[in-house]
């Protein structure tokens, strides 16, 4: 009996040396630069890590992308269970686009030309992800 409490606390030693072993830096090889923040009261690398960690290719494809402003829309689509990711993520990225451009042209928010001006831009909108 001892023998095996000896083994299962061996056992046991071993597993948690091999997670504390493992550098955090393999999970997150691949993360995006600007996907958490430097302020350390804000961000937490960590949760960040875990968090990419389960995207798969699709989303991480999404995310990785687009530019730094932009990368939050994907994960909102995430957030929302959308069944259709790429259609989710293009239709945002033009509204947000579009928003853009619209603004810079100086239409007020909330106006009518604004709205005019945002659909007009979706309309010629190349969306990011085709295929």
């Amino acid at each position: 009996m001892k023998y095996l409490v000896q083994v299962c606390l061996s056992f046991g030693l071993g597993l948690v040396l091999l997670t504390i072993g493992t550098p955090r830096a393999t999970q997150a090889q691949d993360m995006p630069a600007c996907m958490d923040t430097d302020d350390a009261s804000r961000g937490n690398p960590t949760a960040t890590a875990a968090w990419w960690g389960r995207r798969n290719a699709e989303e991480k494809k999404y995310i990785s992308e687009l530019p730094c402003e932009e990368r939050f829309i994907p994960m909102i689509c995430i957030y929302l269970f959308e069944p259709d990711l790429r259609g989710c993520v293009n239709e945002r990225v033009a509204e947000f686009r579009g928003d853009r451009a619209c603004a810079a042209k100086g239409y007020e928010i909330l106006s009518e030309k604004r709205a005019t001006c945002t659909e007009e831009f979706k309309k010629s909108f190349a969306p990011p992800f085709t295929s």
